[in-house]
């Protein structure tokens, strides 16, 4: 077993048991407990679990400072980005030259896409990946390097691609919202490139489940008020009700989805 699939076993044992020994992940995986213990410095290092003596426990996961793997953040708030993956549908016509970030938001919307001509330019794999059988869908791959917990392609070579295309929509998610500071990213890496998609983007819609109002991440990338649109799951939640109307007050559309029962 490689280091990655190690890595993501240890973040499901933490996540199902809230915490995880050195002894007892050495055991199950067959390898040292030195081995084990540069695993949990690894992730404790990215902040996705709090080392303690003999072992693990988990961190918030609500935490938007926080950069989770995939197929974690694809397994968060499923019905939320369901809903809003669909209600994002409806603004995509034929022909169109779309951007879809490497959030799973905008994965859910990729695999909705129908088989028909439209220019889609990515620098998720899930998402290559996804769109690789649609014959009509023209997909432009930004390349570069490639985060292997993200699954998504970022650096030099991604930014100097995104400058040269003329993107109609741009559709993306982000880790905070903050109605004050902006827009933000776990960490620059990933701002970065959103940020090029951004300017490159005639209409930006953003995409964020509400779990994402009132959190600041690391990297501040783009003022609330530059998004077009935004798309958030219906909830009832006063507090969420108030996030969404402080997210009004900067003059953006606000469209909100209805879950599926």
């Amino acid at each position: 077993m490689i280091a990655l699939q190690r890595h993501r076993q240890i973040l499901d044992r933490v996540a199902e048991n809230g915490a995880a020994r050195v002894v007892d992940l050495a055991r199950d995986f067959r390898v040292t407990e030195e081995t084990i213990r540069r695993d949990l410095r690894t992730l404790s290092e990215r902040g996705m679990v709090e080392r303690t003596h003999g072992g693990a426990v988990a961190v918030d996961q609500e935490d938007g400072r926080i950069d989770l793997p995939y197929d974690h953040r694809d397994a968060s708030h499923a019905s939320a980005k369901d809903a809003i993956a669909r209600a994002a549908l409806s603004m995509i016509t034929p022909h169109q030259v779309i951007a879809l970030d490497a959030s799973s938001t905008a994965a859910k919307l990729a695999h909705l896409l129908p088989d028909e001509p439209l220019t889609v330019v990515t620098n998720s794999l899930v998402i290559c990946g996804a769109l690789a059988p649609r014959k009509q869908i023209e997909v432009v791959c930004t390349g570069g390097t490639l985060d292997r917990e993200a699954l998504a392609f970022y650096g030099l070579q991604t930014r100097r691609a995104l400058a040269t295309l003329n993107i109609e929509q741009f559709f993306f998610s982000v880790r905070g919202i903050d109605t004050k500071r902006g827009l933000s990213e776990a960490n620059d890496r990933h701002a970065a490139v959103k940020l090029s998609m951004f300017e490159s983007a005639q209409r930006r819609v953003l995409l964020a489940d509400t779990s994402k109002l009132g959190l600041a991440s690391r990297v501040f990338f783009a003022p609330v008020g530059e998004v077009d649109r935004v798309v958030l799951e219906r909830s009832d939640n006063p507090a969420v009700r108030d996030a969404v109307a402080r997210l009004g007050e900067h003059g953006l559309e606000i469209q909100e989805a209805e879950p599926a029962l």
